[in-house]
């Protein structure tokens, strides 16, 4: 068996590697689109080597590459397609399965209408320059963080599209005349270049796939899963930044505790599904009433903070008000029925020498004054008290 036929088996069987490695990353990880699309992606792939292998066995040298095209032509499109959802970018389903008829009308002409060697050999892998650096681009402009599997994965994609589009400018030469020099060329940018980037390329996408699902799962330690804000440990965390950023900075820092009023009561009354809506229907007037930039974290049963930064006791007072004239005129409504909602609030504002337990401390000092002074209040904690009433 010569090399390039040892390669060309080795490059199929890694095709259906990343292929099924693709398949069990869509079916373990929560069954994202992007994975399942890279494992048709990868599928294909081993197909159009799998035509490469055998192309002496085809009825001609034209069912060759028409056959060879066109699935790569769908290779691409399909790898460009996954990006893209995995981006959570819009991609019409209708201009994918247009390009690719027009590629293959294209490569019908250049094959059986008007030969042209030189055209016939570069639409592919020039098809593949094009959407390569689109990727690159895309991974640079829109991949979440981690910032450092996007870049890496958008380097592979652009030098395994330069090496494609290298490859299609020799083609076009060639289709002028062979030369010993062009023939060696295209060999290079094929057989040696293009299978590293190529298996590159996969690793990539599967480092792509690890690292979302570690990101994750991060996230979801650091969230409550019924009202999707941060939970407790998450809350402290990310409020340790923001007390950071204050000590360095000297500007005020506040902490606001809420606490839905008589909860019990809604549980034991309407049960506990009505419950967790009452917390989930808490949650998105808290959200709203906030900036987009504040901490909002439930921390225990139906108690919830709100970290503020750069606002005085005044702008949280203010803001806390906000969140309790709202909760007043948007009732819970549930199976036609009102469920009267109220919440008691403590604020404590940041001194030389806290941290966010000794503040999360002075907030619960002052939400235990305004349950007692009947709930449905709000009321600041002035003073460093660093033990509650008993």
């Amino acid at each position: 068996m010569e090399s390039i036929q040892i390669l060309l088996l080795a490059l199929v069987l890694i095709s259906v590697s990343f292929a099924g490695a693709n398949y069990l990353g869509w079916r373990l990880f929560d069954r994202p689109r992007h994975a399942l699309i890279w494992a048709v992606a990868y599928g294909l792939a081993a197909i159009q080597y799998s035509f490469n292998l055998f192309r002496d066995a085809l009825v001609s040298p034209e069912i060759y590459w028409l056959l060879a095209n066109s699935t790569s032509f769908a290779v691409v499109l399909c790898a460009f397609w996954g990006h893209r959802e995995r981006l959570k970018l819009e991609t019409s389903r209708a201009a994918m399965v247009t390009a690719w008829v027009a590629l293959t009308l294209a490569s019908v002409i250049s094959t059986v209408i008007f030969p042209d060697p030189g055209l016939r050999t570069a639409l592919a892998p020039g098809f593949c320059f094009v959407c390569m650096s689109a990727i690159a681009i895309l991974l640079i402009k829109n991949g979440p963080k981690p910032r450092l599997a996007q870049n890496v994965a958008a380097v592979v994609h652009l030098l395994f599209g330069l090496t494609q589009g290298t490859a299609a400018l020799i083609a076009l030469r060639l289709g002028e005349g062979p030369s010993p020099e062009l023939l060696l060329a295209y060999r290079w940018a094929n057989f040696t270049f293009m299978p590293s980037f190529y298996v590159a390329m996969g690793v990539s996408a599967i480092l792509l796939l690890a690292t979302d699902l570690s990101y994750k799962l991060r996230l979801l330690a650091l969230t409550d899963p019924l009202t999707h804000v941060l939970n407790r440990r998450g809350f402290i965390n990310n409020s340790l930044g923001a007390l950071a950023r204050t000590t360095r900075g000297g500007k005020p820092l506040s902490l606001i505790l809420c606490d839905l009023d008589h909860f019990k009561r809604i549980n034991d009354r309407y049960g506990h599904t009505v419950g967790d809506r009452a917390l989930q229907h808490f949650t998105r007037i808290l959200l709203d009433s906030v900036r987009t930039g504040d901490i909002v974290g439930r921390i225990g049963g139906e108690e919830f903070a709100v970290c503020l930064e750069a606002q005085d006791c005044g702008g949280a007072e203010a803001i806390a008000e906000r969140v309790r004239r709202t909760l007043a005129g948007s009732p819970l409504v549930f199976a036609g029925q009102e469920v009267p909602l109220t919440a008691s609030y403590g604020i404590s504002t940041w001194s030389d020498g806290d941290d966010i337990s000794a503040m999360l401390q002075h907030a619960d000092i002052a939400l235990y004054n305004a349950k007692r002074a009947g709930r449905d209040a709000i009321h600041i904690n002035r003073q460093p008290l660093l033990t509650a009433p008993g």
